[in-house]
């Protein structure tokens, strides 16, 4: 029976150079690793988008607007991910992180991560649906409501890393 890997150790293969905040000094640089590879992987998403919307100009499909509208959210999100204050409560701060609060944050990092490739899944699947006018609605609108579910969790995340 081999042994069944933690989500510590998922992180640091799927994040090059993340440590799994095992030193306080290190939480700041894992953090923005976090959010540079969540960010990474929705501008792959992004692209995929991109050249969806240059398929769909082509057949001239109906759902050019939310696809747009999709394309532009990730934009935004990417830009949010990148550019937030870094995620940690320093030394001298009168809020710290305690062990159990480690634990919470690496959770909603795994969990970034795993929705961002939904997502990049998502808009890869929309792309291969251009042609059919229904199965692109589906597609549509399962991108869209994991777009809400990654905004949620995006949100509770840096809230939670900033110490609200």
């Amino acid at each position: 029976m081999g042994k069944e890997t933690s989500i510590v150790e998922k992180l640091e293969l799927i994040v090059p150079g993340f440590h799994g905040y095992k030193r306080k000094e290190l939480l700041r640089e894992d953090d923005r690793l976090i959010r540079e590879k969540v960010a990474e992987i929705l501008s792959q998403a992004k692209k995929e988008l991109e050249r969806a919307l240059q398929r769909c100009v082509m057949m001239n499909c109906q759902q050019l607007m939310a696809i747009e509208n999709m394309r532009k959210k990730l934009m935004m999100l990417e830009s949010r991910i990148l550019h937030a204050e870094a995620g940690y409560r320093g030394y001298f701060d009168r809020v710290k992180f305690r062990e159990d609060e480690l634990k919470r944050l690496i959770e909603y990092d795994a969990r970034m991560i795993e929705l961002a490739e939904d997502i990049l899944n998502g808009a890869k699947a929309l792309k291969g649906q251009i042609a059919d006018p229904q199965a692109l609605s589906t597609a549509v609108l399962n991108l869209d409501d994991k777009l809400v579910t990654f905004e949620d969790v995006l949100s509770r995340r840096m809230s939670f890393a900033v110490g609200e």
